[in-house]
């Protein structure tokens, strides 16, 4: 159950990361994954199997090793999508704070490109 718990929050917190909901997820994907299944998979209520699980990988277009927590990052070379990620990996953080942390890269980004 732990890993499924793990697996979950990777899920949701790279289709937060996207900026999708459930929905979306299940329109964009012609009800592949219904809404209701996500909220199992992502809450470690339901396991992902292997197949679904890598089809998941593809529609988020992150690495396997990443929702398996293997690898640090979402995937090579999308360096906004990789620290958002590790800012929103810690489960302990709330979704005020997530928000905050994402915002604060927002500015130091934008003071980089000047």
């Amino acid at each position: 159950m732990f890993l499924e718990m793990d697996v979950g929050h990777r899920l949701r917190n790279i289709r937060e990361i996207k900026g999708l909901t459930r929905k979306d997820v299940e329109i964009q994907t012609d009800g592949e994954f219904k809404e209701s299944i996500l909220a199992m998979y992502e809450s470690g209520r339901r396991n992902v199997s292997l197949p679904r699980l890598k089809r998941l990988s593809e529609f988020y277009e992150v690495s396997i090793a990443f929702l398996l927590g293997e690898a640090p990052t979402p995937a090579q070379g999308d360096e906004a999508a990789n620290i958002n990620a590790i800012l929103m990996s810690d489960p302990d953080f709330s979704d005020e704070e997530k928000r905050i942390l994402v915002y604060i890269l927002g500015l130091l980004k934008a003071k980089k490109s000047f």
